[in-house]
């Protein structure tokens, strides 16, 4: 069984600064920020400025005035460098289904056929728009593609070759490729840290409890999957012992089958549904948990902190940035909080 991420990481309060210190610092740690070469010092709006990749190095001669999204990270990301593309391929409907915290961010002139059915980058239709950088990921840019992406503008991928890049690597190369200081990652860090803060400190009743994001699937499994650590232990909770935390990911824990359902004991559990976008498809996917009366026996249940994720809040801690770990917040504060187990420490 293998897990894509889609695109599209306690005690009391005298210890929430430091958790969630460590808990957005273990975001970055996918890889290290990427430093530009000698060809300009990084952040001076000299060019040109390179900087490795995925992919190799990548160089951008000018200023890029002429900026390409094929994917929605980079939409979430470029306002913190007040730059705006001229195109993206993020449609009204993807962001409906998938990126609602995305509905008011600039997304230039929208234009789907920039990626194919697949959503691979279209060469062609990537170059009528005579682009002057083009920001891409290698989850749907394999090597082949780069080369012919980069044959028409810079192409930026991000810089892990085998997992998810952190968002905070990616605004430092996007900061760097356009000019500006990496250095504006730690004031956007120390932002979101205040703001999970500001949210840890409205549930006492959860501070150092434990967690669980078993993603369920349509066979009857739930998988523990590491992604979505990074807020929950933001907030105050502790991963459990079945959670994929640290070093240790999906791939490397079983799935716990419904019929051994019982052994979901965490204290919060966060249940995402496998492969659901609408709706109609989570609600098919959940009733099966929802009529098993077993459910309504586990400390979660009781707690009222198991919590059925839409696929909108699955995807915006999947992986997730600023941008949409804020929505998540506003999605699930009002019932973490009224939970009994937070109101029984109130």
């Amino acid at each position: 069984m293998t897990f894509t991420a889609p695109t599209g990481s306690r005690r009391r309060a005298a210890l929430t600064a430091g958790v969630i210190g460590a808990a957005l610092a273990l975001a970055g740690c996918a890889g290290s920020t990427p430093a530009a070469n000698d060809t300009a010092a990084a952040g001076d709006g000299t060019f040109p400025v390179s900087i490795d990749t995925a992919y190799g190095e990548v160089t951008v001669d000018k200023k890029p005035e002429r900026i390409v999204v094929l994917t929605s990270t980079y939409l979430e990301l470029l306002p913190y460098i007040d730059e705006k593309p001229i195109a993206s391929s993020e449609d009204d409907a993807s962001i409906r289904d998938y990126s609602p915290w995305l509905s008011d961010v600039d997304r230039g002139e929208v234009t789907p056929d920039l990626v194919d059915a697949d959503y691979a980058p279209s060469p062609e239709a990537i170059a009528a728009l005579a682009p002057d950088l083009i920001l891409t990921d290698i989850w749907n840019t394999d090597e082949a593609l780069y080369e012919q992406l980069s044959e028409i503008a810079p192409t930026y991928v991000g810089v892990e070759t085998d997992t998810q890049t952190s968002w905070q690597d990616h605004l430092a190369s996007i900061a760097e490729l356009t000019g500006h200081d990496p250095a504006v990652v730690d004031d956007v860090e120390a932002d979101l840290a205040a703001d999970f803060a500001t949210a840890a400190a409205k549930l006492p009743g959860l501070q150092g409890k434990s967690y669980i994001v078993p993603v369920y699937f349509t066979d009857n499994q739930f998988w523990p999957t590491e992604y979505g650590n990074d807020p929950l232990m933001a907030i105050g909770l502790v991963p459990s012992d079945q959670q994929p935390h640290g070093d240790v990911t999906s791939d490397e824990v079983g799935t716990i089958s419904q019929e051994n359902i019982d052994k979901l004991t965490e204290d919060v559990v966060f249940v995402a549904a496998s492969g659901a976008v609408s709706e109609e498809v989570i609600d098919q996917t959940f009733a099966a948990l929802e009529a098993d009366p077993r459910v309504a026996e586990l400390p979660a249940a009781k707690n009222g902190t198991w919590l059925y994720l839409t696929g909108p809040q699955w995807t915006a801690i999947n992986g997730g940035t600023p941008l949409s770990y804020r929505w998540w917040l506003d999605q699930v504060m009002p019932e973490l909080e009224a939970s009994a187990l937070n109101q029984s420490a109130q």
